[in-house]
């Protein structure tokens, strides 16, 4: 769920909507299973046995966002979050045995009918009036879920505003089968209550298979897995993604990401790196709830340097003493294995931003972090800009007195050598 709840009103909050409707839906569970007992209703015996399905619903997010607050521990390090698990699937199969009731019941029903028997139901205007309000409940409780999601963006209470819709057609569809009783089309409410049944059957199917997914732990498909790699990759110091699993627990989707970088970094930079992938992961993909990130060092380390040139004229190019007025970079890969110690490649390009009036210094750093650099060398301090750009992406920054390309080529493989 995105935003903080502590910021909206108590009547839009998550933990009091659940309750409320929790308190509404056990209202009319309990109601609609009297009324259908005294009328002799199929059709409003699976209304009622719908509303249990919502409850499971309801309490499942219930206790999930109860458990939420509740932190990791050593025994249960992912949280509590599949209690709400167990439930769905104790309640699911609760849910089976009486649609399979409900079903058989209005199957002999309509048999019975066919054969001239038909059942009676008793009708009343208290139980055409309860069955008109408890429709106009419904709607009520869809337009205010709507209201709700707008302002939380909450996936939760997204699924329970689409479930409720689908409520508002069970309800009216009972209504239809009164209307026809009182005119002595029985027949009406054992279609209804088969139809119902059938559709609580796909709602109980859903909530087994899910909760059954989720209990064994199973990896979840999910559809913007390229997009999540990109992003991932992108960051300067990712050299490679070992692994990257989604998993779900209760109704929140966990990340686990194992990610390479190079071995030079301190453990300071790597905790600030993992902060900044989970944070912009989040921002990203608002629907994952927690990001684990497990690092690890590459067997060889390669260093991504940049330099700022006056010229071109390959290794004895001038080192420039302005970082934005620079006109050519020098790009070069030192292999810093214990056994190599040995320059890779280099490369002089142009810098296409050396014109540009504004923003130069940020350009510039922009497009030097897309190249993927370790480290830049310069000879004055960086304007704030394009330094905290540096800083974020983890890039060495070195001021150096050397005039020449070659002298920093050979000083970072004398470095390499000893280190």
């Amino acid at each position: 769920m995105t935003g903080s709840s502590e910021n909206l009103k108590y009547y839009h909050r998550p933990i009091f909507l659940n309750i409320f409707l929790l308190t509404i839906t056990v209202s009319l569970f309990i109601l609609k299973l009297i009324f259908s007992i005294i009328t002799n209703s199929l059709a409003l015996q699976a209304d009622a046995v719908d509303n249990l399905t919502d409850m499971v619903m309801i309490l499942a997010a219930l206790i999930g966002i109860i458990y939420s607050r509740k932190k990791p521990n050593a025994k249960f390090p992912y949280g509590y979050y599949k209690i709400e698990n167990i439930i769905s699937l104790i309640i699911s199969i609760l849910i089976f045995y009486t649609a399979y009731n409900i079903i058989s019941q209005s199957i002999k029903d309509i048999l019975d009918f066919i054969t001239g028997f038909s059942k009676t139901i008793i009708i009343s205007s208290s139980v055409f009036i309860f069955l008109l309000v408890s429709f106009i409940v419904s709607l009520f409780l869809s337009l205010y879920l709507k209201i709700v999601r707008k302002k939380t963006k909450s996936p939760i209470i997204e699924t329970e505003a689409r479930e409720k819709l689908y409520d508002n057609l069970i309800s009216f569809s009972v209504l239809i089968g009164f209307i026809g009783a009182i005119f002595n089309f029985f027949l009406i409410d054992s279609i209804i209550g088969l139809f119902i049944a059938l559709f609580i059957i796909k709602g109980g199917y859903e909530i087994f298979l899910n909760s059954t997914k989720i209990l064994l732990d199973a990896v979840i498909d999910f559809d913007k897995r390229t997009e999540l790699n990109n992003l991932i990759k992108a960051f300067p110091k990712v050299k490679k993604i070992e692994s990257l699993e989604l998993r779900v627990y209760g109704r929140y989707i966990f990340l686990e990401i194992v990610i390479a970088l190079n071995k030079d970094l301190s453990v300071l930079q790597v905790q600030t790196l993992n902060n900044i992938i989970s944070i912009s992961i989040k921002e990203k993909f608002p629907q994952i709830f927690k990001v684990n990130i497990l690092t690890q060092t590459q067997e060889n380390l390669i260093v991504k340097i940049a330099v700022p040139l006056t010229d071109n004229n390959g290794l004895s190019s001038n080192i420039s003493d302005h970082f934005g007025e620079a006109l050519f970079f020098a790009l070069f890969e030192v292999d810093a294995d214990e056994q190599k110690y040995e320059l890779l490649n280099y490369n002089i390009v142009s810098n296409k931003f050396v014109n540009e009036e504004k923003r130069k210094g940020i350009l510039i750093s922009d497009w030097l972090i897309l190249q993927k650099i370790d480290k830049i060398y310069l000879k004055k301090e960086l304007k704030t800009g394009p330094k905290l750009l540096f800083e974020k992406a983890l890039v060495l920054m070195e001021l150096t007195k050397l005039d020449k390309l070659n002298e920093i080529m050979n000083l970072e493989l004398k470095e390499s050598k000893h280190p």
